[in-house]
């Protein structure tokens, strides 16, 4: 965990781990999770740096999804936040943005007749200033509410993006609990209906309904839309901060 930081633990490693739950949930509830092979395995993978290969997983498969969700929504909230022919979007307060970030970045956007012409070229103008942006708003301590959102909108993305693992997973673990069960009764012939038993299947069935319900491209995109405004929002700070005089200035 110490490999990690802030963000990579909240967006990236919380889902890995949240498809694992079912899991984990299984082999504590049935007793499991104290022998000693799965404490050796549970060890060895910890020390491997197995953390940082699950948060690198999800990751990747996060930015996949990114790329096709943003595509059948027309681009990243951020750009269409500052699209001047974006349909649905309040003018003076997109003017106010477009400002900012040219401010700040010494990046001019193309006009509405431009837009209009070549809106690849402009979009592309767009997405290099907003990243110049997101470079100039690292800072934690200045910006605590635009990183809140950052490590939001990157725990849905990841989220989505690894929803059909964390599905199989926890249905693997259901049919596994079920299985077991089965086998008490018709092999062991011993109690299959135990209280242990009835509580590892609830669980897990509890950890297949969340992967079910959770992720979701419309959280995804409230997550995308509350992040870009913070952003937009910082580089109104920033571009109010450039314009105030200097103290030598003032003298």
């Amino acid at each position: 965990m110490l490999w990690l930081d802030d963000y990579e633990r909240r967006a990236r490693l919380a889902p890995g781990l949240l498809a694992l739950l079912p899991v984990s949930v299984a082999l504590a509830v049935l007793g499991l999770s104290k022998a000693p092979v799965i404490v050796s395995v549970l060890t060895a993978l910890s020390l491997a740096g197995g953390p940082i290969v699950l948060a690198e997983l999800v990751r990747h498969q996060g930015r996949k999804v990114q790329e096709v969700l943003w595509a059948s929504w027309g681009g990243s909230p951020t750009i269409q936040k500052l699209r001047l022919l974006q349909e649905g979007q309040n003018s003076l307060q997109r003017e106010t943005w477009r400002k900012a970030v040219s401010s700040v970045t010494g990046i001019e956007f193309a006009s509405a007749r431009s837009e209009r012409a070549n809106p690849t070229r402009a979009d592309e103008a767009i997405e290099v200033a907003v990243g110049q942006v997101r470079n100039l708003t690292r800072n934690e301590t200045k910006f605590p509410l635009l990183r809140a959102e950052n490590r939001g909108y990157g725990f849905h993305r990841n989220l989505y993006g690894i929803r059909w693992t964390g599905r199989i997973t926890a249905l693997v673990v259901v049919l596994g609990v079920v299985g077991y069960m089965l086998w008490l009764a018709n092999v062991e012939h011993r109690p299959a209906l135990t209280t242990v038993n009835i509580l590892a299947l609830l669980a897990t069935a509890a950890c297949l309904a969340i992967w079910c319900v959770l992720p979701s491209p419309v959280r995804m995109k409230n997550a995308a839309e509350r992040y870009a405004y913070e952003l937009l929002q910082a580089a109104v700070v920033l571009a109010a901060e450039k314009a105030e005089p200097s103290p030598e200035g003032t003298q």
